[in-house]
């Protein structure tokens, strides 16, 4: 079946305002659209993946998705899940039979995480949820891709169990560390400069160390 991949990210200047204190703008900045490339990369890779929309407000952002050859929509200033509502209308409107819904920063995301998240729909109608390290969601399959109403924000992992149940789709839990984690401070950050290897997030945050201009926990 058709998949579409449906990646929504922030205007660059709010990017992970959480990370203020340690790192600056431009630094944050950058390390949105490392990140971003990772998930990217792990989504080309995918078999299972037809197509990605990426939806930001940010024209940098949509620049950079033209460049990795990525459809990039529009974000005109409304909330999370009427923009990825945007998103998934468009994939539906060029085929889509199903979508998957992915942050932005979670660069740990393998290959084999968005196989394991679509091998585990079989049904018609079908919805595979995969929870953040913080009661999140940090992946929601769908199908069809309008099946339920989407909940981001806060902890939506309870959120869209109890969408998933109203229209009579019972879903599957996916656990992973890889997406699970999503880099919200510096202990996210050390996370991924251990254990991101073969990314650009972690050639990023290692850049920094290197140049002294972050430490991370341990050095």
């Amino acid at each position: 079946m058709s998949t579409w991949a449906i990646v929504p990210v922030k205007h660059l200047s709010k990017a992970k305002s959480s990370l203020t204190t340690a790192l600056a703008l431009a630094q944050r900045r950058e390390l949105v659209l490392c990140m971003l490339a990772d998930v990217l990369n792990a989504v080309r890779n995918s078999r299972s993946i037809a197509n990605t929309v990426i939806v930001s407000p940010d024209e940098e952002v949509l620049d950079f998705a033209r460049a990795n050859d990525v459809i990039g929509i529009v974000e005109p200033g409304i909330e999370l899940n009427k923009a990825l509502k945007l998103a998934i209308e468009h994939a539906i409107t060029r085929g889509a039979l199903s979508t998957l819904v992915l942050p932005s920063d979670i660069p740990l995301l393998k290959v084999a995480d968005i196989e394991n998240i679509i091998a585990m729909a079989s049904l018609p109608q079908d919805v595979v949820i995969a929870p953040s390290k913080d009661n999140g969601t940090n992946a929601l399959f769908l199908r069809p891709p309008d099946v339920m109403s989407l909940r981001f924000g806060g902890e939506s992992f309870p959120a869209h169990l109890v969408e998933a149940r109203k229209v009579g789709v019972r879903p599957h839990v996916y656990r992973s560390i890889n997406v699970a984690t999503d880099v919200d401070d510096t202990a996210d950050m050390l996370s991924v400069e251990v254990h991101g290897l073969g990314t650009r997030t972690q050639d990023f945050l290692r850049s920094l160390k290197n140049l002294g201009q972050f430490k991370l926990g341990y050095v």
